[in-house]
């Protein structure tokens, strides 16, 4: 059966979270009021094709309004960058016209030291008038369509602004920081509420991704505590901010904007929140600023569900719509949809302007069987080698860079490593003349008959290339069907062992095997902010992912946990990890650790509890380094096969046992239920406290 139904005001009801009136309005601290009007001087005065030269920390001090040409910015900040040196050596007499105009800028009794700073932190900003106008003309299709999520889940109302600061209600913008789509989501965020693969992208679906934000600034909030701070994590990440607090001991903006000195927490991550702050004001003064303001309109959408995996142009074709339409539509399915060398996928909502559709209460009888089909087209892998670069590969099988980065989600500067899997396209003509004649399609829809398992044969395809004609490496292709995952509630094999993470016996020592990893390089004398080398790589045993410490810290930005060391060689103990665990990454026996800590057999290992290590054999930054490898590739497998799409506030009652709870009723890992109540001690839950669990859906592939 086809579901039917006008999607402008489709919004999830898993949120069952009510906050206080006092919650709903974004506090304006008036130290941030000169920074405010800055930007609102951004957003108004000045467009794209100029900018303002002014100082990096106080915004109040605009040293001049430029067009924006690179070889004229230059050289006027390196003239007013002499004249501040010349101030700050003590000069206030017999000043030159420039030099008297930027020491009225500054405070009458200005130091000589702020001076010398002021030299080394003078910043371009482009002008965004005439962005934030067209901002606004597109805001009119989405903008009623975020305010009913927002209203649906109790938020303030503020946020629905937030595109104006990432993306101007760009659907297709694209970061130089790799985040996509309107709300600016990077993949490993993204992947915690929605789906993120080869196919589909639905960061670039204007609605779905919407909903995705306000998911993840209400898990800011649950974990920080003021908006302020939720807010700046949108930016900065829930663990960045998170450190910001525990290291200034405050949850004041103002003073982490102030004194905070995180290795990334850069002149974007300060300016965040008071950036949304301007936008609202600009936004309820638009017409003063900019006169009419031509909306445009909310388009009305029809969705299709898709029961089957469907041909994109047959499906067109079926209900007489352009198929370049229905891309516009669907922006979340990707160019191998369109170009046929993916189905769209079974279970996928597609949306279908309401006006031009056929006359019809059934919409899935007109879509011929013949464009139906049961399983996904397969993968094609082809397995990297020493000496690759996606350039090398493109021009192997004679394709673009740009598609391969497309289909692999990578940038094209990526290194690919020996042992690598890079997908193909499925329409690929150099690999087509050489597979077997006998390749077949996707069986068709309703016919399982030639369904096989094996990871390299599946439908009939074989895997055999002629390699006298085209020097090409069999063994390096693979051909694979899409992974298939149990729709059903969470196996209790991915939630790492919580059912014994707050009673680990004696036991229990043995029974896990921590990931195995190498550290290829390791600079001892190089140790960020962040407790981590800037150089080391990771390497996961028996793979061949390298992993750079910056995809590291992206992958654990919105995991609150605290895993730095203390002075005195103690950590906090985090769910999922065990003895055995600590024991490989410090190369020692876990019966070394419990000697240490004066821990019998009989003594529990606690979540949240403190336990001093030995670093004998390996540095402090090599144990910091692998435990937040292990969290990242824990997390990140399950947020491919797992997305939230909510939660529920839970009232403990007695007898609870809240291990029990997560997993039979919520189907969630105790891990992610600790992320979200990362204030809570769990060991000292009380009746009538109240715990918030993320509701889950399955990534239907």
């Amino acid at each position: 059966m086809s579901i039917l139904y006008i999607f402008i005001f489709i919004i999830s009801s898993q949120t069952i979270r009510v906050f206080g009136a006092d919650n709903l309005v974004l506090p304006r601290p008036p130290e941030l009021e000169q920074a405010i009007n800055f930007w609102v001087r951004v957003y108004t005065e000045i467009d794209t094709a100029h900018g303002f030269l002014h100082d990096a920390e106080d915004l109040s001090i605009i040293y001049d309004e430029l067009i924006s040409d690179n070889q004229i910015i230059d050289d006027r900040r390196k003239e007013i960058q002499a004249d501040l040196l010349v101030l700050a050596n003590g000069k206030r007499s017999d000043l030159t016209n420039n030099q008297e105009l930027i020491l009225n800028l500054w405070p009458g009794d200005v130091l000589n030291e702020r001076l010398i700073r002021a030299s080394e932190n003078i910043r371009w900003q482009l002008g965004q008038s005439d962005r934030f106008v067209l901002g606004l003309q597109r805001s009119g299709r989405y903008r009623e369509y975020i305010n009913n999520i927002i209203i649906t889940k109790s938020l303030p109302i503020a946020l629905a602004g937030m595109p104006h600061v990432e993306s101007s209600f760009n659907p297709s913008a694209f970061s130089s920081a790799a985040a996509s789509g309107m709300w600016q989501f990077t993949r490993v965020t993204g992947q915690r509420f929605m789906r993120i693969d080869n196919i589909v992208d639905e960061r670039l679906d204007p609605y779905i991704s919407a909903e995705a934000a306000m998911n993840l600034l209400e898990y800011n909030y649950n974990v920080l505590g003021t908006w302020p701070l939720a807010i700046t994590a949108y930016n900065h990440g829930v663990s960045g901010i998170s450190r910001a607090v525990r290291e200034t001991g405050t949850t004041d903006i103002q003073t982490i904007i102030s004194d905070y000195k995180g290795r990334s927490f850069g002149f974007a991550s300060r300016n965040f929140y008071v950036q949304l702050l301007a936008v609202n004001e600009v936004e309820k003064n638009a017409e003063s600023y900019f006169g009419d303001i031509n909306y445009e309109s909310a388009p009305k959408y029809v969705e299709y569900y898709a029961d089957s995996y469907i041909n994109a142009e047959g499906f067109a074709n079926d209900l007489s719509v352009s198929l370049e339409q229905i891309k516009n539509d669907n922006p979340a399915l990707l160019s191998n949809v369109w170009d046929g060398s993916k189905l769209i996928p079974r279970g996928y909502r597609v949306k279908l302007r309401a006006e031009g559709l056929p006359e019809s209460n059934n919409l899935i009888s007109l879509i011929n069987s013949n464009n139906k089909y049961s399983t996904q087209i397969q993968d094609i892998n082809y397995i990297a080698e020493e000496g690759d670069n996606l350039s090398i590969i493109a021009e192997k099988f004679r394709v673009s860079v740009e598609t391969l980065t497309m289909l692999n989600q990578l940038n094209a500067v990526n290194e690919i490593q020996a042992g690598q899997k890079i997908l193909l396209p499925n329409n690929n003509e150099l690999l087509s003349k050489n597979l077997d004649e006998n390749i077949n399609l996707p069986t068709l829809f309703g016919n399982v008959e030639n369904f096989q398992t094996d990871n390299r044969l599946n439908f009939g395809v074989t895997n055999k290339i002629n390699k006298e004609s085209q020097n090409i490496n069999t063994s390096s292709i693979n051909i694979t069907k899409e992974g298939e995952f149990i729709e059903s509630k969470i196996n209790e094999s991915l939630i790492i062992d919580t059912t014994t993470e707050n009673n680990i016996s004696s036991n229990t020592d043995n029974e896990k095997t921590a990931l195995s990893i190498n550290i290829v390089s390791s600079m001892p004398n190089e140790i960020n902010q962040d407790g981590l080398s800037d150089n080391i790589k990771i390497n996961y045993s028996g793979s061949k992912d390298i992993v750079s410490i910056d995809d590291l810290l992206e992958a654990l930005s919105s995991d609150p946990s605290d895993y730095t060391i203390s002075m005195n060689d103690t950590i906090k103990i985090q769910a999922s990890e065990t003895l055995s665990h600590f024991s490989d990454w410090l190369d020692i026996r876990a019966l070394d650790i419990r000697i240490l800590n004066s821990m019998t057999y009989r003594d529990e290992v606690i979540i949240g509890s403190a336990l001093k290590l030995n670093f004998d054999k390996v540095t402090k930054n090599e144990f910091e380094t692998k435990r937040k490898y292990y969290h990242s590739m824990m997390q990140q497998d399950f947020f491919k096969k797992y997305r939230i799409k909510g939660l529920y506030e839970y009232e403990v009652k007695t007898n609870d046992n809240i291990t029990k709870i997560a997993i039979n009723r919520y189907s969630a890992p105790l891990w992610l239920v600790t992320q979200y109540n990362n204030n809570i001690d769990f060991n000292r839950i009380r009746v009538g406290q109240n715990i918030i669990f993320p509701i889950l859906e399955l990534n239907k592939l």
